[in-house]
C-alpha cells in the first residue's frame, strides 16, 4: 500500500492519480495508433479521449453516490469533489461522452468502439493497480496459507479500518488480516483481455465483433473477480453484489447478441475489414 508513489520536497505524486494519468494516456493514444494505420483513417483524434475521460469521471462519481453515498454526499453536490469512483458508472458516462464526440467528429460509432475497447481494458488494468496501491476496492479475507494474500498496514481507511470496525483486529494492530489482492486479479484478467481483443481486432471480419467481445468477456471477468471483493456491501436479492449483477447481465447479453448477429446480420453480410496493425500508412501505400 503506497498512497504516495513519489515525493520530492512538498511535491507528492499520489499512486492513484499517477495510474489514472497513465490510463488516460493509454486510452487516448492507443485507439489513435490503430486509427492512423487504417488505409482510410477516421477523422477522430486523441481529443476524443478528453471527452470520454470527463464523461467517465462524472459517470463514475454519479454511480458511486447512488451505490455507496448518502445525503451528506448529495448535499451541495459534494460527491463530485469527495466521492469515490465506480467503473460501471464511468463506462456508461464515457460511452455517452464518446457518442457525442464521434457525432461531432463525424466518425461511425462501432468501428471507433472496436479500436477503443482493447485499450479501455488495458487502461482499466492500470487503474486497478492504482486501486491496489491506494488501498481501495480491496478483497475479502483469505486463508493464511495462501502465498499471495496481502496484509495492508494500519490506516484510517481501507481494509485495515474495515477490519477494526468488524472487530476482526484491534485498532493498535500493525497490519490487517490477509486478504485477496482482488485488484491485481482484475488487472491480470484485463491485460489478458487486452491481448485477446487486439488479436480479434487484427483478424475480425465484422464491425462490432471487438466491442461485443469486450462486453461479454469483461462481464465474465467481473462476475468472477467480484466474488473476491470485500467492500461491496449492497446486494441484489441477497445473492449477487450490484457489480456482479451488472457483470452477469453483460456476459449474458453480450453472448446472446453475438449468437444473434452471427446467425443473422453477419451471416448475410460478410465483411472483410481486417487491419494489419503492424504496418505503417507508408508501407500500406507502397
Amino acid at each position: 500500500m503506497y498512497p504516495t508513489l513519489l515525493s520530492w520536497g512538498e511535491l507528492r505524486f499520489h499512486s492513484y492519480t499517477v495510474m489514472m494519468t497513465l490510463a488516460f494516456l493509454v486510452g487516448a493514444l492507443g485507439p489513435n495508433w490503430l486509427n492512423i494505420r487504417r488505409k482510410e483513417p477516421y477523422p477522430a483524434t486523441p481529443a476524443g479521449g478528453i471527452w470520454i475521460f470527463i464523461g467517465g469521471i462524472l459517470g463514475a462519481k454519479i454511480y458511486w453516490v447512488i451505490q455507496y453515498g448518502g445525503w451528506e454526499d448529495l448535499r451541495y453536490l459534494q460527491f463530485i469533489f469527495t466521492g469515490g469512483l465506480v467503473f460501471f458508472g464511468g463506462l456508461m458516462g464515457g460511452i455517452v461522452a464518446g457518442i457525442a464526440y464521434l457525432k461531432y467528429a463525424r466518425t461511425p460509432f462501432f468501428p471507433a468502439a472496436d479500436m477503443v475497447t482493447p485499450f479501455l481494458a488495458f487502461a482499466h488494468g492500470l487503474g486497478r493497480i492504482g486501486c491496489f496501491l491506494n488501498g481501495c476496492c480491496w478483497g475479502r479475507l483469505c486463508s493464511d496459507w495462501l502465498p499471495w494474500g496481502v496484509s495492508f498496514p494500519r490506516a484510517s481507511y481501507g481494509p485495515f479500518r474495515a477490519q477494526v470496525r468488524q472487530k476482526l483486529i484491534e485498532g493498535d494492530a500493525a497490519f490487517s488480516l490477509p486478504i485477496h489482492p482482488v485488484q491485481l486479479y482484475e488487472t491480470l484478467g484485463l491485460f489478458i483481455l487486452f491481448a485477446l481483443l487486439l488479436i480479434i481486432y487484427k483478424k475480425h471480419r465484422h464491425t462490432g465483433v471487438v466491442s461485443l467481445s469486450y462486453v461479454t468477456l469483461y462481464g465474465l471477468l467481473r462476475l468472477i473477480t467480484e466474488g473476491f471483493r470485500g467492500e461491496s456491501t449492497r446486494s441484489v436479492l441477497g445473492m449477487l453484489t450490484v457489480s456482479q449483477t451488472v457483470g452477469l447481465a453483460m456476459f449474458v447479453l453480450g453472448g446472446l447478441l453475438f449468437l444473434l448477429l452471427k446467425t443473422t446480420l453477419w451471416k448475410k453480410r460478410p465483411e472483410n475489414i481486417s487491419v494489419k496493425i503492424t504496418e505503417t500508412p507508408e508501407e500500406e501505400r507502397g
